[in-house]
C-alpha cells in the first residue's frame, strides 16, 4: 500500500486516489463517459433548443441556452459518480471531508486580478484596440445571468476533465506530468469547435486551449483539489463574459469593453505568464504533505505545545483500506481487544455483564493484524518525523498503544486529563503518539482534548488524583484548563503528541463508531526498563 511513499502521499496522490473508492471497473468508466457524452450532446441539444423555444428571455436568451445546455456535463457526471460508481460526487472536487469554497473564490479573485493587469497592459500596448460599449440597462440582466450560470458551467467542465477523467485515467496511469499533459489535450480537443478557430487560425488557439487545460491540470494535481481550478476557470469565463468581450466568441454578451478582436498570440504569452504567477502565488510555500519530514518551524512547534498535527497525510484510499481491517475485525472482536468495561473511565459499564459492557473500546496489537498497520506505522513520513523530534534512531512500542481507538456511539466512555507516560517505564520520559483519524474526528463523536505546553510542566501531587489524572477540581488547574484546544481531524490527518501532554477525550455524541490508529515511539537510547511492561514486548525498528 505504501509503495512510492513520496508520491502516495501527494497531494495529486490523494486527489487521485479518491477513484479507487466505490465501484471503479474498467467498464463502469466506459459506460460513464458513454453517459456524460450522452448526456452532453442530445441532452444538451435538447436543452438549448428548449430555452429558445419556450423560455425567451429576450437579450440574455442565447446566453442561457448555451450554457444550460453545458449544465448537462454537471447533471450526467454526478449522476455517473453517484450512481455507477457509488461514491459521494464531492470526491470530484476534494478528497478530504468538505469542499473549500474560500479556496475557490481565492482562486478566482487572483486569476481576474491578473487578466486585468494583462488587459491594461494591452491597451496601453495597443491604444484604441479596446472601445467603451457598457449598455448598463441590457449589462445588468447579462451580469446577473453569468453570475448564476458561468461558475456552474466552469465547475461542469472541470467536475468532467480535471474531475471524472482525470482521476480515472489516475487508475491507469498515476504518473502527474503525463496526466497533466493529457488534460490539456482533452481539454482542448472539444473547444476546437469554438468559433475563435475558425476566425483565428487552428494552431495557434489549439495551444490557447492546451495552455489553459495544462494550467487548469496541474493546480489541480499540485494543490490535490479541484476548488482552484473550477475558481481560475470561472473567474476567466466570467471576466470575458462580463468586462471584455472579443468578437467571434464562443458566448455573446454584453461587456463593459469591447475589443474587435482577439489577438491570439498576445492572449497565448499572457496566459502563459499568468499560469506561471498564479501557480508561483498558491504554491510559493512548500506543502507539509508533500514532504516527508516537519520544517523547522514545526519542529520548534511541537517543542513548545507538545504537539503537531499534519493534515491529510494519508489519501483517501489508505484511509478506506485500514478503516475496513479495523470494521472486520470490530465486528468480530477479533482478539486482543480491550473492552470499554475493562476500562473503567467515567462512563464506562461496570462490568462485562453489564449493558454496553462487551463494547469494543480497543483493538489491541494492531501492528501484527493487518499488512497495512505495519505498513503504515514505519512508512517513511512517519519515520522521518520521528527522527527530527527524538533522533537518528527510532523504535516502534509494541506494548503501548499498538492499537486501534473505537468509541461507540451507545457506550462510550470519556477519557479524564492524563499524561501517557504515567503507565510507562522508559529511562527518559521522551516518546511520541502518532494517532491517525480514520474517519472524521470532531467534538461530538470525542475527538481529544489537548493543553497546549503541559509537557514542559512539573505538577505536585495536589494537582493529580490517585491515577495521575489532572484534577479539573483543583484551583491550581483552572487556568491550565481554560487553554485546552479541540484536535479536530480529517480522514487521514495525523496528530503527533508528547508523551508528557495532557490530553482527554469525551463521548461519542454522533451516529457512528468513531476509529483513529495509534502507535507510540522512542528513540533506541531511550529503551524500556527491563522487567516492567514497557519491556513485555519486541521493539520494532524505523528504517
Amino acid at each position: 500500500m505504501y509503495r512510492a511513499l513520496h508520491f502516495f502521499t501527494s497531494p495529486a496522490a490523494r486527489y487521485l486516489a479518491a477513484a479507487d473508492i466505490g465501484g471503479n471497473s474498467w467498464w463502469r468508466y466506459l459506460l460513464g463517459i458513454m453517459v456524460i457524452a450522452a448526456s452532453w450532446i442530445i441532452g444538451g441539444a435538447y436543452a438549448y433548443g428548449f430555452i429558445l423555444s419556450y423560455l425567451p428571455l429576450g437579450t440574455i436568451t442565447e446566453f442561457v441556452a448555451i450554457n444550460v445546455s453545458i449544465l448537462m456535463l454537471l447533471v450526467a457526471v454526478v449522476a455517473v459518480v453517484v450512481v455507477l460508481h457509488r461514491r459521494p460526487w464531492r470526491t470530484l472536487v476534494t478528497p478530504y471531508a468538505q469542499i473549500d469554497w474560500r479556496r475557490m473564490v481565492r482562486g478566482a479573485a487572483v486569476w481576474v486580478a491578473l487578466s486585468l493587469v494583462f488587459s491594461v497592459i494591452e491597451h496601453l500596448l495597443y491604444p484604441g484596440r479596446y472601445a467603451w460599449s457598457l449598455d448598463l440597462q441590457l449589462w445588468l440582466p447579462f451580469a446577473l445571468a453569468a453570475l448564476l450560470l458561468t461558475p456552474l458551467q466552469c465547475a461542469a467542465e472541470e467536475l468532467v476533465f480535471r474531475g471524472y477523467v482525470l482521476q480515472g485515467l489516475g487508475r491507469l496511469l498515476r504518473y502527474p506530468p503525463a496526466l497533466v499533459i493529457l488534460s490539456g489535450l482533452l481539454f482542448a480537443a472539444p473547444h476546437l469547435l469554438n468559433p475563435e478557430v475558425a476566425a483565428y487560425g487552428l494552431a495557434i488557439m489549439a495551444a490557447n486551449y492546451f495552455v489553459m487545460g495544462l494550467f487548469l491540470g496541474a493546480i489541480a494535481l499540485r494543490d490535490g483539489r479541484l476548488e482552484l481550478a473550477i475558481g481560475a476557470h470561472a473567474g476567466n469565463n466570467l471576466l470575458l463574459a462580463l468586462v471584455v468581450r472579443y468578437d467571434d466568441s464562443v458566448f455573446e454578451t454584453e461587456s463593459v469593453f469591447t475589443a474587435g478582436a482577439l489577438d491570439p498570440v498576445y492572449s497565448l504569452l499572457t496566459l502563459l505568464l499568468s499560469a506561471a504567477f498564479f501557480y508561483w502565488w498558491f504554491f510559493r510555500k512548500p506543502s507539509t504533505a508533500m514532504n516527508d519530514s516537519f520544517t523547522p518551524e514545526q519542529v520548534a512547534q511541537f517543542s513548545r505545545d507538545g504537539y503537531q498535527i499534519v493534515r491529510g497525510l494519508v489519501p483517501a484510499d489508505g484511509c478506506a483500506r485500514l478503516r475496513a481491517c479495523a470494521e472486520r475485525d470490530l465486528a468480530l472482536a477479533v482478539p486482543p481487544v480491550e473492552y470499554e468495561a475493562d476500562t473503567q473511565y467515567p462512563g464506562a459499564p461496570q462490568s462485562l455483564e453489564a449493558p454496553g459492557g462487551r463494547t469494543v473500546r480497543r483493538l489491541l496489537q494492531a501492528y501484527v493484524r493487518d499488512a497495512g498497520f505495519r505498513e503504515w506505522a514505519t512508512a517513511l513520513p512517519i519515520a522521518a518525523r520521528l527522527k527530527q523530534l527524538l533522533g537518528p534512531q527510532i523504535a516502534l512500542s509494541q506494548a503501548h498503544h499498538n492499537c486501534v481507538m473505537t468509541k461507540d456511539p451507545a457506550y462510550s466512555s470519556l477519557t479524564s486529563w492524563h499524561r501517557d507516560i504515567r503507565y510507562w517505564s522508559f529511562e527518559r520520559p521522551e516518546l511520541v503518539s502518532v494517532w491517525l483519524a480514520l474517519g472524521e474526528e470532531r467534538r461530538d463523536n470525542g475527538c481529544l482534548l489537548l493543553l497546549p505546553g503541559s509537557h514542559m510542566m512539573d505538577f505536585d501531587a495536589a494537582r493529580l488524583d490517585a491515577a495521575q489524572f489532572l484534577r479539573t477540581d483543583a484551583a491550581e488547574n483552572a487556568a491550565l484548563l481554560t487553554t485546552q484546544v479541540y484536535a479536530e481531524l480529517n480522514p487521514g490527518d495525523v496528530l503527533f503528541f508528547h508523551c508528557r501532554l495532557f490530553h482527554a477525550a469525551g463521548h461519542n455524541r454522533a451516529a457512528q463508531t468513531k476509529f483513529s490508529a495509534v502507535f507510540t515511539y522512542h528513540s533506541t537510547d531511550n529503551p524500556p526498563l527491563p522487567g516492567t511492561r514497557s519491556a513485555a514486548a519486541p521493539e520494532i525498528s524505523l528504517p
